[in-house]
């Protein structure tokens, strides 16, 4: 079996904007991969409500992404309808026990990256991969993307601006959210 190199960017995506697309093209630049497999999550277990369904995040994802050869968008955790940890997905697409798995992950999720299920095993299986966010200092061991947006999804559910969404799906965003 080949060996395959591939990276995996999880997250709520609620919504998905132009900081995600940025992780995404600095992703497809620096890492030397296969393919990159977005997974929009059904709930990040570690938060209570996601205010765009699934189906919609997937399908603005995928609308995204679609003229990026290396990029899969993945209904993986949407489709266990329940909130699913990170190794779970990872054991899921990591096919075969050569293969290298890169994990995407936010600055900002660095403070509880210990606190993630089963956090040793899943430690052992990936090369992590930080973004940057705000003025969070990553420490030295991880691979880093210098990302330029610095957007908050939360923000900017609560303050809707075209500027940060993709153009493709700018108009479905702000309309189902103002519908919230």
């Amino acid at each position: 079996m080949v060996k395959m190199k591939k990276a995996i960017f999880g997250g709520s995506f609620d919504p998905p904007h132009i900081g995600h697309m940025e992780i995404i093209q600095q992703s497809l630049i620096i890492l030397n991969i296969d393919e990159l497999i977005v997974v929009p999550a059904f709930l990040n277990p570690f938060k209570s409500t996601c205010y765009a369904p699934g189906d919609l995040r997937l399908k603005w994802l995928k609308t995204m992404t679609e003229k990026m050869p290396k990029v899969t968008v993945s209904s993986y955790e949407i489709d266990q309808n329940c909130p699913v940890a990170s190794i779970e997905t990872v054991r899921h697409f990591k096919k075969d026990p050569g293969d290298t798995i890169y994990l995407i992950i936010g600055a900002d999720n660095l403070r509880k990256l210990s606190q993630w299920k089963e956090y040793e095993a899943l430690n052992a299986m990936v090369t992590w991969v930080v973004a940057t966010r705000d003025t969070i200092e990553i420490p030295p061991g991880y691979l880093t993307l210098k990302i330029d947006h610095n957007i908050s999804a939360t923000q900017l559910r609560a303050n809707m601006c075209e500027d940060y969404l993709d153009k493709s799906v700018a108009h479905d965003i702000i309309t189902h959210y103002k519908e919230q």
